[in-house]
């Protein structure tokens, strides 16, 4: 099968990844595996700048910042299934890690599979921490080192890889962007074709963001910055003004012709049926259709109107129990056609002409939504962040989190361009507020949709209330929101709408790992030796610590299977086989014998894979074993 082809112990490999979509494009730009640039000019023409001086975002450490994204990462993801919700059920992921290298541990399982991001990132004010790499000469072995540093508790040290980005750093800006280009980067990859991705930000970045992700994302692909109002009393803080607007920086993977969706009507209201810059028109409405206010009897052909607007009777009509029962033709500056009319009345859409000055005004039982305006307040129903922190106090029971966004802040966004089967990205989750949203969305129209949402487990400070409701780090909140929403929502669903009980609110939660294997060290053999010491540690590949469920895991994300993949124990014998999508493809992680092999034969997988370990340096047995397997069709690897 093509998503276990290749298990090469790392995630996605991003310049391959380049380099094989541009030799699916311009096989001739390549000689010899490596890229011809002279020929990919004469391709590519006049589209190539070479100008040393050209419009370009550069800051100190741009070309160290894209190393960081090209080199693989080892990580895995390890499930936490003691401390995930309805595990079995779930589609819904919450990850605990550094997100840089959890988005790289993505890649091959949810390349193009995403249909909306939102992030809310830091927004570098000068107080914020947040991890960015700016010690690009140290070894490998260092940065691991840095991306894992831990106290003795297990918490990431703000001393170490995470702290704060100064204002009086000589690389404030520079520092920030080194930090978000990777990571959008990774975002794209995951994003569907259609897929839309939203940055909350400030004045401190915004500037620089949108210039980032216009080389990111594409210029062509920017949809709009839209402004949130996200306080209703904002503190005064500066002699100049007032900070009542934070932005929201929108752009779509590949920009396409679909309507974004904003808010419908929701309440009746009248709608002039008249438009001063339109042309002079007649419409012809159906008898015992129009509503009125005016008195029964008969009304004579003529000149009516407004102060603004010359109306004309065509024919005489009549009124009659609050109807014209006759019908109505009139002569006016209209705003639809008369085919136009005919096809709202057939939608069901109300008719009135309250008064003698016979202006027709319309009603629709059901508006169509409007295209979202770039102004986001209380009117198209979206929270302040006031709103937001009174809801979670009420989830809490306390004040654990400062400056929590609303959830219907992201409920609007990820509405306009929505799939009520999608799968919804945060990798900055913070509280939980994007998982809240789209636990809402499900909830309000039965969908099916689903979230992966990235926390860090960063510290939280002794002498916050947080902390003293015995909250360790920030992860820790954002598992106890959802826990708490999956009660919450649950208790709801029981009593107000009835198909809310198939809503899935649980989560299966994973924490960022070292790989369960070990790798080879080549660059550290510099004797017989030491290369007699790298051979003995092969003996078995695995580390001793490992679970077979551990292994499993690393494997599937690897082979490019996604986290929510339901996974059904076999056993056979003495021992357990694991199964992924129905038996097509078969694990043997703890032992391998004619029992095992009979059982795989019976089951016919596509694939069947184990480790290499279980041989016991048997190459007789292990080639005894593929042969059988080749014989019966099915696709063998050892790792």
């Amino acid at each position: 099968m093509k998503e276990i082809e290749n298990i090469n112990g790392t995630s996605l490999d991003i310049t391959q990844d380049l380099i094989q979509k541009l030799k699916e494009i311009i096989p001739s730009a390549f000689t010899e595996d490596k890229v011809n640039v002279e020929q990919l000019k004469q391709h590519l023409g006049e589209a190539i700048n070479t100008d040393a001086e050209r419009y370009q975002l550069s800051w100190a450490g741009k070309s160290e910042s894209y190393k960081i994204l090209q080199k693989p990462t080892m990580a895995t993801l390890t499930p936490i299934i003691e401390d995930s919700l309805n595990w079995d059920l779930t589609e819904n992921i919450l990850i605990e890690g550094e997100n840089l290298e959890v988005l790289k541990v993505l890649q091959k399982a949810y390349y193009g599979r995403i249909k909306g991001i939102y992030i809310d990132p830091p927004y570098n004010t000068g107080s914020d921490s947040f991890i960015y790499p700016d010690k690009f000469s140290e070894s490998k072995e260092e940065y691991l080192r840095r991306v894992g540093e831990k106290d003795d508790e297990g918490f990431l040290m703000k001393e170490g890889f995470f702290r704060p980005n100064r204002k009086e750093n000589g690389q404030f800006h520079s520092n920030w962007l080194s930090m978000m280009l990777p990571r959008l980067f990774l975002a794209r990859n995951l994003l569907r074709e259609d897929g839309i991705i939203f940055v909350s930000i400030d004045d401190n970045e915004e500037a620089n963001l949108k210039l980032l992700m216009d080389e990111v994302f594409g210029e062509e692909n920017f949809i709009d910055i839209f402004s949130w109002a996200k306080s209703e009393t904002p503190a005064n803080l500066s002699k100049k003004s007032k900070k009542i607007i934070e932005y929201v920086l929108c752009y779509q993977k590949i920009k396409n012709d679909e309507k974004f969706k904003g808010v419908k009507k929701n309440s009746p209201s009248s709608n002039g049926l008249l438009n001063q810059t339109n042309s002079v028109g007649i419409l012809k409405f159906p008898a015992n259709f129009v509503t009125t206010s005016i008195q029964d009897g008969p009304i004579k052909k003529g000149k009516y109107g407004t102060d603004s607007y010359d109306i004309e009777l065509l024919e005489d009509t009549e009124v009659s129990k609050g109807y014209f029962i006759k019908p109505v033709s009139l002569k006016a500056k209209f705003k639809w056609s008369q085919p136009k009319l005919d096809d709202e009345i057939e939608k069901g859409t109300k008719i009135n002409i309250p008064t003698i000055k016979l202006s027709p005004s319309y009603e629709k039982l059901e508006y169509d939504e409007e295209v979202p305006p770039n102004l986001i307040n209380a009117k198209v129903g979206v929270g302040t962040n006031e709103n937001a922190g009174v809801e979670l106090e009420g989830l809490f029971g306390a004040k654990v989190f400062d400056f929590p966004k609303p959830p219907s802040l992201i409920k609007y966004l990820l509405g306009f361009s929505d799939d009520t089967n999608g799968i919804y990205l945060d990798f900055f989750a913070g509280s939980g507020a994007t998982a809240q949203a789209i636990h809402e969305m499900n909830q309000k129209d039965g969908g099916k949709r689903k979230f992966i949402c990235v926390q860090l487990p960063e510290k939280i400070e002794p002498d916050t209330l947080a902390y003293k409701k015995g909250f360790k780090t920030i992860s820790e909140i954002t598992r106890e929101r959802l826990t708490l929403l999956h009660k919450s929502l649950n208790k709801k669903s029981k009593y107000e709408l009835d198909f809310n009980s198939e809503i899935d609110t649980g989560f299966r939660f994973y924490k960022l790992s070292s790989s369960n294997f070990k790798f080879w060290r080549g660059d550290i053999i510099e004797n017989e030796k030491d290369l007699e010491r790298q051979l003995e540690i092969f003996n078995q590949p695995q580390k001793s610590n490992t679970t077979s469920i551990d292994i499993l895991w690393e494997l599937l994300l690897k082979s490019g299977i996604p986290l929510n993949t339901t996974v059904n124990k076999i056993d056979v014998a003495d021992t357990t086989l694991y199964s992924v999508k129905q038996n097509q493809i078969l694990f043997a992680l703890d032992k391998i014998n004619d029992s095992v092999l009979s059982k795989v034969i019976e089951l016919n997988p596509s694939s069947f894979i184990c480790l290499d370990s279980l041989f016991q340096n048997n190459d007789c047995l292990k080639t005894n074993i593929q042969l059988r397997l080749q014989d019966s069709g099915i696709d063998f690897k050892s790792i």
